[in-house]
């Protein structure tokens, strides 16, 4: 840069880079955060269902066809099964994959705000030598 206005324009597209930069980290950090507790209370919910469904198919052989007893247990088995698929597709996107790749964004986000940190830190450098 060979003058002061080329490093005013320089400086000023530096800010406003830092600022998306920043408005993407705080965001990026947010849905991690509750990627994180989605992704606990999904992993728990799974685990009680898997018990639920052990427990009903244990239960629903021993129930004699055509009774009361036995269609509201197939109907709770139907009900748990469809859930636990809901929450493995959930999983997939607020799961512990999900997660790790949200920290590697945000990860990435904060290498370019420190590069362009130090970038506008050699440009105001720049200006101040001219």
């Amino acid at each position: 840069m060979t003058t002061l206005a080329d490093c005013d324009t320089a400086l000023a597209v530096a800010d406003t880079r830092l600022r998306d930069l920043n408005h993407r980290a705080d965001n990026l950090d947010y849905t991690r955060e509750n990627s994180t507790d989605s992704a606990t209370e999904v992993q728990a919910e799974l685990a009680s269902l898997a018990a639920e469904i052990d427990a009903l198919n244990t239960i629903i052989p021993s129930l004699a066809d055509g009774t009361k007893a036995r269609k509201n247990n197939e109907i709770s088995l139907r009900r748990a099964t469809n859930r636990q698929a809901i929450l493995n597709d959930k999983q997939d996107l607020r799961g512990p994959v999900a997660l790790l790749t949200r920290e590697l964004d945000l990860a990435q986000v904060q290498a370019q705000i420190t590069e362009t940190t130090t970038y506008r830190t050699a440009v105001t450098a720049r200006r101040a030598a001219l």
